[in-house]
């Protein structure tokens, strides 16, 4: 049983017998389920009831887990099954996501074996395959956790030796809700090849200068279409939005607004809320990713697409001077450097004389630089940039001399600037620092704590401020 200590590795059944495998014992009552429902019927599960699960049915999961491929059969796993509600309560205030469940199983594996080519990653990772296929054989659901906060806690928390490193947790329970639809995938032509690469691959530099127009495009449409539930609204960073756009434009103004390149939504679905009388369109690099700002945000003008004529999906072309205003916030740095000039080109050509545009962009000069190269660090990659919307791909900041002449080649006049967070706000410090301990976390908070004082220092926002808006004008 999965409480009791384990026993030695056995040697595979040399009888051959179905009901074993390798000293694993297969259980007599599991359910008769064809091998691809089950494969192709698995759904990640997000809501579960607060139903306990039997523990048989946690054994059931954990002998998957043990038949499962391992390095060199080195087998050097442990599993640990938390259905304690105090102890998921403790894990809890590292990763939330362990309390959307009933239970979780944590998976370690020894840290110095089967290193080399990650073996040791890949074992664990096929055991939580296995647990997880097996899970919805049962009629359970569950969700495979990367995200555990500080590790390192989290192995003290649970008892487990320091020479195993805790990789993932998978949270198990009766599903309170099911996706009926499978995620979108990409399409196959573009990921599977026969004897030779011959696909079309994301990029995954996290430099704009990287990746072309048609790269940012696809992982764009990537995204969205397998659900971009990751992409949730960062307080701090919505409100300095909502705050300058109502500075610009006045809080009851109406009119016709476009929101330029909105990719996932969340500031279009704030901005919809705020100017409850305007009429908001979308544009965007694909229809796809059009659609889904307009499924989240629920904008009530037209869809349209950027650059003109370039999804194969179709999509209304970006009509001209139509626009009272055009909101682009925090696009121009996630753009190849080559296409900036073009977007600030369609836009002004799409506003009406007369027309403003609502410029947010990230400032190269603050804190930002600093705690991107300390994530970048420890995670690395397109997933994990620090960008003001988490998951938007390539992203590099930019000075406000660079933004400035970029906007000033396309023909805009600045009306009015603002800016933002020379410190961390509060709420960002203890976002930040929610997972750090001693001498960091109390830097977090003195950081949150003085942020406000320092945001009032004559210039300094207007140099060191985070996040910068500007106010454009198309001339009449």
């Amino acid at each position: 049983m999965m409480n009791e200590p384990s026993p030695p590795p056995a040697e595979p059944n040399s009888s051959g017998s179905p009901d074993t495998y390798g000293g694993v014992e297969k259980a007599a009552d599991l359910p008769a389920k064809d091998f691809w429902d089950v494969l192709y019927g698995r759904r990640s599960i997000r809501r579960f009831k607060p139903d306990a699960v039997p523990r048989d049915q946690l054994d059931k999961l954990t002998n998957a887990a043990l038949i499962a491929p391992t390095s060199c059969n080195l087998q050097m796993w442990d599993f640990v099954v938390v259905d304690d509600p105090a102890v998921l309560a403790e894990i809890g205030k590292l990763s939330i996501q362990v309390l959307n469940a009933p239970v979780c199983i944590f998976v370690s594996y020894g840290r110095e074996f089967s290193e080399d080519s990650y073996a040791n990653v890949q074992s664990a990772a096929a055991a939580i395959q296995n647990m997880s296929l097996a899970a919805y054989a049962l009629d359970l659901g569950s969700f495979w956790i990367t995200q555990l906060g500080d590790r390192e806690k989290v192995r003290e928390l649970l008892g487990v030796p320091p020479d195993r490193e805790l990789y993932a947790g998978l949270a198990v329970g009766y599903p309170d809700a099911t996706p009926k639809k499978a995620p979108v995938r990409r399409p196959k032509e573009h990921v599977c090849h026969l004897n030779h690469y011959a696909g079309r691959h994301i990029p995954s530099s996290p430099r704009p200068a990287d990746w072309s127009l048609e790269d940012v495009a696809l992982y764009h449409r990537s995204r969205a279409l397998n659900g971009n539930r990751y992409n949730k609204p960062r307080l701090w960073e919505q409100s300095a939005v909502l705050d300058a756009t109502e500075a610009f434009i006045g809080r009851e103004w109406s009119g016709r607004l476009l929101e330029f390149m909105p990719f996932s939504g969340v500031l279009t679905m704030a901005i919809r809320a705020r100017f409850k009388n305007a009429e908001i369109s979308v544009c965007d690099l694909t229809l796809g990713t059009a659609e889904f700002s307009k499924k989240r945000a629920s904008p009530n003008g037209g869809l349209y697409v950027w650059p003109d004529g370039a999804d194969e999906a179709g999509g209304e072309v970006l009509p001209d001077e139509s626009f009272d205003v055009v909101t682009a916030f925090f696009r121009l740095e996630a753009l190849p450097p080559e296409n900036r000039a073009a977007a600030l080109a369609r836009i002004y050509r799409a506003l009406k004389p007369g027309g403003k545009l609502v410029l947010g962009f990230c400032n190269r000069r603050s804190y930002h630089g600093l705690m991107e190269r300390a994530r970048r660090g420890r995670l690395g990659g397109v997933e994990y940039v620090l960008a003001p919307e988490p998951h938007l791909g390539p992203f590099d900041a930019l000075t406000s001399g660079e933004v400035k002449s970029l906007v000033h080649s396309a023909g805009f006049r600045v009306l009015q600037s603002r800016a933002v967070h020379a410190l961390p706000s509060a709420q960002e410090s203890a976002f930040r620092s929610r997972n750090l301990r001693g001498p960091l976390a109390l830097c977090g908070k003195l950081a949150g704590a003085c942020a406000r004082l320092v945001d009032q220092l004559p210039g300094a926002a207007a140099l060191f401020g985070r996040l910068q808006f500007l106010c454009l004008e198309k001339p009449s």
